[in-house]
This record gives structure tokens, sequence and C-alpha cells, in this order.
């Protein structure tokens, strides 16, 4: 139970609770007009521009269909050129000004060409010179770089703005509060993939990497580089950094002791093969098409590093760098890789950087970290994409971290127009966002938070108790407690009434969604709760009127999660009411994340919750790991997991149904990428993997506020049909890249 909240079923806090909602409501009327006017798309179902379904697999280039002349400029643009992008290209800058697709209507997410001759054929506009941003003009004048036609690969990517083409110049701010990691409106601003997600949300499309092939038998993966893609310092990118990171870090025992499951098929590593310098090759001895679409995914999954940069730190190009290490305070070569290896694994480790203008791909170079902890990042001489007018991109010259102390002085700070982008804002305070929006020259816009659940609920069926086994496995419980919840009070009091209340399921735009499965056993029934929970031999009680186990003793659920967001906790609070009222006794109680995950990876949580991220391209790219053990909150059936994983060799053997659920889940992910057997047996599979409701949700797609500056052009408008969803990565999908400050603080 909660301090300060009785605990014994049918208290006066639920009765409170409930004149509080009402109160409530009326208070907030007013608000809701507003947010449903600034944001009515995130309200609905609606959104996402839907593919039809494909017989076959995405088409995928190959090296012959991708190749291009390469382009050289007809004169090298003129310094007044390069100042600002209105200056270039006349024919090109015109017929882009206004960006919309074929058929006139407005973008959602800004495009992007693989190549200069796709961008040709599909709008019938050539490229013939390119333009840089002035500092790096004055960089070229001085010969401290060559000409931008030389730092741009011979194919570069033609990104297509979401409204207009922009101006150079200006300075990207985000926060973060934690200095080395995930301070995502700044890592999301600069994160490039070897591939990334289309604007259809499902298929996968060229970005670092020219384009790929597939096999026939999903075995064989062939991934084309750029000619004449070169690092931020100027070096070349080339199939030796895939080849060094294949050969020399993942099979390399002393830095990577256990296999990454990226490269691993039927038990055995993948065969990895250098066709040529822009040309790599995976063989996998069993059908992995997930592999592809996991590159696209994470960008911890990209297969190469650096090998002009990170040979210096390896003893096998290196034999005097465990004196290196020692130089630098390390115990030894492989913990000095390690720590130099870190800003280039995952996602949430790109804030991780110490090494002022490493080596990256990336849109911005990490320059310097001053005394208070903030970042500070410059562009990317060498960037690999361009805009319709020839223009190299970024737009924006600079970009740069503020540490803050904690989530609320980041809202302060946020309030106050500190930050050129904001993607973190609570919906609790869009009041306050709409009250400030004039003093702090940002204007405000929601959009759906596309995943399965905002908050999602799960019981440890292997936990140590075997009483608490037994009742967490029967399906009865587990209905009764969803049916104890009141979802729709959960909306009206956390999120306004704005989120759909729903059971743990995937979303409207997922192919495997069907309509019984939001509302599968998540009506409020306390009632019916009772009568399961009694039917399951939990009718006696203790003194205070909890339920008591078949030992005698009181149902006790020890309910400890970690939680980054304020709206997580009000929802863990009200679910241990609702739980207490039925006669659980439920204890809620937040830690620290670090024992909250020590205790998760122990097999040592009864309950955890946390954010239900399913999504197609997320569900595939993790091998359902959202979907079956260990879950979505990674806590439950470890066990299980270890055994399913390493063929009955370590683990503890789960019931015949899991083992059902995961050898459905394993011929799925080896089917083709969309292809029909894979749609079909993909909807078999959720079916199984929802019916049970290992899984318990409370409420879908809350809109999350996203805060702009009113001169930062081709952010998302206020009537956006975009989404938010860390399966997309975030702002990827908006790409930052073709952000720009309009200089007379308008934007078209």
């Amino acid at each position: 139970m909660i301090d300060g909240m009785i605990s014994y079923p049918g208290g006066d806090s639920m009765t409170s609770r409930k004149q509080l909602s009402t109160l409530i409501a009326l208070l907030l009327g007013t608000m809701l007009v507003l947010a449903a006017c600034s944001g009515a798309s995130s309200t609905t179902t609606t959104t996402v521009e839907a593919s039809p379904t494909p017989k076959t697999a995405p088409t995928v280039e190959k090296a012959s269909e991708t190749k291009t002349e390469e382009t050289t400029p007809t004169e090298e643009a003129s310094p007044a050129q390069q100042e600002s992008t209105a200056s270039t290209e006349e024919s090109a800058s015109s017929q882009s000004q206004t960006t919309n697709t074929a058929d006139d209507t407005p973008l959602i997410y800004p495009l992007q060409y693989a190549t200069l001759e796709e961008y040709q054929s599909a709008t019938g506009n050539s490229i013939t010179s390119f333009g840089e941003a002035p500092m790096l003009a004055e960089k070229v004048s001085q010969g401290e770089l060559p000409p931008v036609a030389e730092r741009l690969p011979k194919e570069p990517v033609v990104v297509q703005p979401l409204a207009s083409i922009g101006e150079y110049g200006g300075e990207l701010v985000g926060p973060t509060t934690n200095p080395t990691c995930c301070g995502w409106d700044v890592i999301e601003a600069r994160l490039q993939k070897l591939f990334t997600i289309g604007p259809d949300l499902v298929s996968i499309i060229p970005n670092i990497a020219k384009g790929y092939d597939v096999s026939d038998d999903q075995r064989t993966f062939t991934i084309y580089l750029r000619e004449g893609h070169k690092w931020s310092d100027g070096e070349p990118f080339t199939a030796e950094d895939f080849r060094f990171y294949f050969e020399d870090v993942v099979s390399n025992p002393d830095l990577t002791p256990v296999p990454p499951p990226l490269y691993l098929a039927g038990g055995e590593m993948v065969q990895f093969e250098v066709v040529n310098e822009t040309t790599v090759r995976y063989t996998f001895a069993e059908p992995k098409p997930s592999f592809i679409i996991a590159l696209a995914s994470e960008v911890g999954n990209r297969g190469y590093l650096p090998a002009h940069y990170f040979k210096q730190f390896h003893i096998k190009y290196n034999p005097d760098a465990d004196k290196l290490a020692q130089e630098q305070g390390y115990s030894d070569w492989v913990e000095l890789f390690n720590a130099k290896k870190t800003p280039y694994n995952f996602t949430w480790d790109l804030g991780a950087e110490t090494d002022p203008y490493a080596p990256t791909l990336n849109t911005y170079v990490f320059v310097k970290e001053d005394s208070f902890g903030n970042k500070y990042y410059e562009r990317n001489p060498y960037f690999f994409k361009i805009d319709p007018a020839g223009n190299q991109l970024p737009y924006a010259d600079t970009l740069r971290s503020i540490l803050v102390e904690d989530l609320q002085v980041q809202d302060l700070k946020a309030i106050a127009g500190e930050y050129s982008h904001y993607g973190w804002g609570k919906l609790l305070n869009v009041p306050t966002y709409r009250d400030n929006e004039e003093s702090g020259n940002y204007r405000t816009v929601l959009v759906p938070y596309e995943r399965g659940n905002e908050y999602a609920i799960m019981f440890n069926f292997t936990v140590d108790d075997p009483v608490l086994r037994e009742i967490f496995w029967d399906p009865r419980f587990r209905q009764a407690m969803s049916l104890a919840i009141n979802r729709e009070e959960i909306n009206q009091l956390v999120y306004f009434g704005l989120a759909i209340p729903s059971q743990a399921a995937p979303t409207v735009n997922s192919l495997f969604f069907e309509p019984w499965m939001p509302s599968y056993f998540a009506d409020y029934d306390p009632d019916k709760a009772n009568q399961l929970l009694d039917e399951m031999g939990l009718d006696k009680r203790d003194a205070d009127g909890f339920r008591l186990r078949p030992d005698g003793e009181t149902l006790f659920l020890n309910f400890q999660v970690s939680v980054p967001e304020e709206a997580w906790q009000k929802i863990g609070e009200l679910i241990t009411d609702y739980w207490n009222a039925v006669g659980v006794k439920t204890n809620f109680k937040i830690i620290d994340i670090g024992l909250y995950n020590e205790l998760r990876d122990g097999n040592a949580v009864q309950v955890a919750a946390w954010a239900f991220d399913v999504t197609d391209i997320e569900d595939i790219s993790n091998d359902l790991t959202n979907l079956r053990p260990y879950w979505g909150a990674r806590a439950s059936g470890h066990p299980w997991y270890d055994w399913l994983r390493n063929n009955g060799e370590q683990g503890e053997e789960p019931p015949q149904e899991i083992k059902e659920l995961w050898d459905l889940g394993e011929k799925f992910l080896s089917l083709p990428y969309l292809s029909e057997e894979q749609i079909a047996v993909g909807k078999q599979f959720y079916e199984k993997a929802f019916k049970p409701l290992y899984i318990i949700g409370t409420v879908q797609r809350p809109p999350q506020p996203l805060l702009f500056k009113k001169n930062l052009c081709n952010t998302p408008p206020e009537d956006t049909n975009g989404v938010w969803s860390w399966a997309y990565r975030q702002w990827v999908m908006y790409m930052p890249e073709q952000w720009y400050f309009a200089s007379d603080g308008v934007c078209p």
C-alpha cells in the first residue's frame, strides 16, 4: 500500500478519488478543449498513412541498380551562394520551396532518396552542383578542408525537406539529466543508422548504406556502401570498417565473451565476407530476415567501427596497447578499448563521448565538454546527405547538450525557452506550456505516443515463491487483476481523457491488430474480478479483509518499480488501490533503477511494470522479446528464457504453452519480412501472445507534447499526423538534419 492511503477494500481513498476525478474533469474542461484543438489528431486512431499489404518482401535496390555516374558540379559555388541556400541553384530551390508528395498532399515526415539517380527518377529533377555551410566554406578557402564535392560520397542521400529548402546557421539545443546517457533531444538530433525506417513505418530504406540484397532463402545479406563515403575526419568509410568490427571485436573473446544474438542463427555464428571495398556479405546457418530490420532499428547493430581510429587501442595492431591503457588509467587494452567503444554502442550510449573529434558518420561531431557537463557538437563536414538544391546537410551549424539537475529543472528550462526543441514534456504541463509560448518563443505540438501500452504490468511466473507461482500462472488471476483496473479513471486523472483506455495490445496501425485486443478483459468490473479470485480458492480473508493464500498467509504483492515518468508513478499508485480494493494486498514502492535492474535480472521481482514498446518493427528487430519470455519489462520468466535460448542446457523448462509460443515466434521470425505467409503466421503468434494476458495494459497512445522554437522550420506542424515512438527512435523520423532557423523568424 501507499503511505497516506488506506489499504483495505472499499476504503475512503476510493470514494474521495472518484470525487476528485469528477472535480478535475470539470476544472480541466477548458484545458481539454484547448488541447484537443491544438492536437485533435492525437486523440483519434487515424494518422499514419498505411501502405497496402505487400505480397512479397519490399523491393530492395541491388548494387547495379543503385549505381549512378559521378556528379561533378558545373562550377564551384561562390561564397555568396554558400551563405544561404536561397542562393543555390534556382530551379532546384524553387521546385522544392514547398515540399509535398507527388499527389500534392503535405508530407507527414521528410522523405529521402537513396541516390541521385533514384531522386532524379522519382522527381524528374537533377542535381548537378553542391552547396555548403559558410562555416565550412571558410575552411575550404583556408585550405583546411577539400571542396564539398570531394567531401560528399559519389552517391549522396537526397532529403526532401518537410516543408521547404532551409537556411544554414544556428544551434540546436536540448537537455539531458544524465552526463553519459539518454539525452534523446540531442542524441537523436545527430543519430544515423545503417538503414532506417521509411515514412510508412514498416519499410526498410537505405541510409548510411546505399542498399542491400536478401537471398531467397533469407540466409544471405549483401550490403552495399557508398563509394567515396568518408568518416568525419576525412578517412574512407569502407568494408575494412566492417571486417575490423566483425573479426577483431565481435569474434575476439576478450572483447566479446558472449557472441551477440544479432550474429547468431541456429546456434551458429554468421559467416562474414568482404566482397570488395564497398560490399560486405553475411551468411547465416538458418533464415534470419530480422537481421536487416535490426540494422535499421538500432544504431548499436551497425556492424562497423572506424578501424583507423580503434586499431591504436587493439593489441593486434598496437603491441604497446597495454602500455597506452595504463597511461590513460586503465588496467589493460581490453578495458581501454571498451571504454573508447562505449559511445559507439547503443542509442543510449551516444552521449558518453570523451574524445574530441572522434570519427563518426553521424550528423554532428563531438567537440568538447565544459565544466558544467554541457557538451558541444559541430556539423560533420563529410556528412552524406544533401537537399534537392544540392546543399549539404545539416542546416544547423552546431548542437549543444545542456546537463540539468533533474526532470523538474529540465521542464522549467523548456518553459523558459532555453531549448530549440524538447520532446520530453509532460502532458500534465500542457496548459503551462501553452501559457508560456509567447514569452518562451516556442510552440507546442501534440503527437500520439505509438506503442502497445503506456504502462503495462507483468507478474513474474518464475518467482521463487512456489505459492505465488501457482497463483500468477492461473489465467483467472490475471483476468481478475486486469478487470480490477479502472482504465477510464486512469485516463481521466493522468491523461485528461486524451489517451485510449486499452489492454496491452498492438495499436491500430499494426499489421497484427485485431479489434478484440484493446478491450480484452479491459472493462472495469471489480465484481467479476472478485468472482474469479473466489473461484481460484482465494475466498478466505485475514482480519484486515485481505485475501489469504492456499498456505494461509496473506496474499501480498511487492510491487517494486523504477519510474522515469511522473505519469507512471500515478498509474502505479492507482493500480495499487484497485488491487487492494479487491482484497489483494499490494505495496507500491519506487526504487532506484540500478536496484530495479539488479532484482529484475536476478529473477527477484514479483510484479514489474514498464512501457510496452510494441510496434511491428520493434517486435521483429528485438526477436519478439516484448511478447515472450522475459516479456516487456524484462522481468518475468528469466529461467524459461535461458532454457529456450540454450536448447534446454540452461535455466528451467517452461510449460508447454510457452514452448509453443516460442516456437511459433521462431517460425514467424524466419519468414520473409512482410510476406503473406509471415503476416498470416504473425497473426497466429500475436493471438497466442495476447490472449493469456501475460502482460496487462492500462492506456494507449497518450499525446506527447513536443516544443519547438517558433523559427525552427521543417518541424512537425500543430496538425501533424506523425507519431512519437521509441521504435523509430522518436526524433529520427522527423530528420533533424533538415530543420533550420528562419532568419526572418517566420516558417513557411
